[in-house]
């Protein structure tokens, strides 16, 4: 498929699927460390994200802490998947280790999207987009992603019926009745092989099945802002304003490759107030 095709596609339906971007040795790298990083969490953590699992920070700190991560987030075939979707000079924000536990609910029904108080989120120019990259194969058995293509452009019942807040309930799965458990016609299932990558905008409608295996299920979810150089200055000061990086190291300690994914912003513009809800959504 032409890389114009590949783009189209990802703006029409919010999101696509690269096949093969991780080979099996880094996911096993990324599978041990995040196993690792897993076992460091207190049980609170688990019993807080019920629904997602764990809610892990993936930071700029932790890249220099782990080479393993730092590599994955500068790999030639991420990057290269990005550029095949129009995206030449992406910049990275940050990450989560979110992972099912055997015999875990359901993620409810959300979007990410936060800069609704700008006019960009309400076209097809991408402000934030997640590369997701589940560490073993996923099926509607085990939860693999669940979508509503189109959702990121125009408004779906669901938007009038799920809470506008990651709320504790929901998280902890307080009440499985709550609209942001059900399921809806035009749903489909994402299931992708491990190693596959799945790019979809941070405003696309977007939920989980119930891990209902007896294995663990991880998936890396990483934010990248592609198209950071081209937005509107008023846009550039609001996405550095709300991602709070860490410092950069020493000059001798640096990852070229990774600093050139840093988010800069030395402009005067004023920040747009961060919203999370999308009311000019049609």
């Amino acid at each position: 498929m032409e890389n114009s095709e590949k783009r189209n596609q990802f703006e029409r339906d919010g999101f696509y699927v690269f096949q093969n971007i991780l080979d099996a040795e880094t996911v096993d790298s990324l599978n041990t460390l995040c196993d690792r990083i897993l076992s460091e969490q207190d049980p609170e953590h688990f019993e807080l994200h019920k629904t997602t699992g764990s809610m892990v920070l993936i930071d700029y700190l932790t890249a220099y802490q782990h080479r393993v991560m730092s590599d994955f987030i500068t790999h030639p075939n991420v990057l290269g998947a990005l550029t095949k979707l129009g995206f030449d000079d992406p910049k990275f924000g940050h990450g989560r280790i979110i992972t099912k536990p055997p015999h875990s609910p359901p993620l409810f029904w959300h979007e990410d999207g936060r800069f609704w108080n700008d006019p960009v989120s309400y076209t097809t120019q991408p402000i934030q987009v997640f590369l997701m990259y589940y560490l073993v194969d996923t099926t509607p058995e085990n939860g693999c992603l669940r979508v509503i293509p189109g959702s990121h452009l125009k408004r779906h019942p669901l938007h009038n019926q799920i809470s506008e807040n990651h709320t504790e309930d929901l998280r902890t799965y307080a009440n499985p009745d709550d609209p942001g458990f059900s399921r809806v016609d035009d749903e489909i299932d994402v299931p992708v092989k491990a190693g596959d990558l799945v790019v979809g905008y941070g405003s696309l409608l977007h939920a989980s099945h119930a891990n209902d295996s007896d294995l663990r299920r991880t998936v890396l979810t990483m934010w990248y802002y592609p198209d950071y150089v081209n937005l509107p200055e008023r846009t550039q000061a609001t996405v550095a304003t709300s991602e709070k990086l860490s410092p950069v190291p020493p000059v001798a300690e640096q990852i070229p490759e990774l600093e050139a994914l840093r988010i800069e912003y030395h402009g005067n513009a004023e920040p747009i107030e961060i919203e999370w809800v999308p009311k000019g959504l049609k």
